[in-house]
């Protein structure tokens, strides 16, 4: 594997400069420019090091194969036709569209979620788009895209307790959704948003 020309597409795509990384690694700059020259094979705890710094996974930087340079977004009406999902809980199909991949989002299975209403403002408003990682399930506190058994599909801030699930909204003018652990289909955490 070319690791010289892995690392500079990693570090490009974060908008890191070779002198940015060798100071976060606490490296001279001609001796990290060295190793995104070819010139030096870097060890597994230099890789290890330099995923640390530019902040990825390892895997960002050792994959032979690249994610995917966009990201499904799925339309998230609260009425009209429903989205399709398969039984993992991923978009059936390719999407509505396609947005560039952020850097450091790097679930395969991710895809994007339009929102649509303002049960969420101020903190997602109508149109807003938000990413999920399929890898990450929420915790109490997380906001995060719930799919329920019934088939019916939000996003809103996932509480857990006394033994039940709580779909809280932001906006005070929608009550909470509580629901059983076994009605909730899938749950993945929010971890990207795209600003308005």
């Amino acid at each position: 594997m070319d690791f010289a020309k892995k690392l500079v597409s990693v570090r490009k795509s974060l908008g890191l400069t070779q002198a940015e990384v060798a100071r976060r690694l606490g490296w001279s700059p001609p001796n990290y420019a060295r190793i995104e020259k070819g010139r030096i094979t870097p060890s597994l705890r230099s890789l290890e090091a330099i995923a640390e710094a530019m902040e990825v996974p390892l895997s960002m930087i050792t994959q032979e194969n690249s994610l995917a340079e966009e990201v499904p977004v799925v339309a998230f009406a609260s009425a009209g036709e429903a989205v399709e999902f398969t039984d993992q809980g991923y978009p059936a199909g390719g999407g509505m569209y396609f947005l560039p991949r952020p850097p450091q989002f790097t679930d395969p299975n991710g895809f994007g979620v339009e929102v649509a209403g303002d049960s969420m403002v101020p903190k997602y408003e109508d149109g807003q788009v938000v990413m999920v990682d399929t890898r990450k399930r929420p915790v109490s506190g997380d906001y995060a895209v719930i799919g329920l058994m019934t088939g019916e599909k939000y996003v809103k801030r996932y509480r857990e307790a006394g033994g039940r699930i709580i779909l809280e909204s932001v906006n005070p003018l929608y009550p909470p959704v509580v629901v059983e652990p076994q009605d909730v289909r899938f749950a993945y955490k929010i971890v990207w948003v795209r600003e308005r």
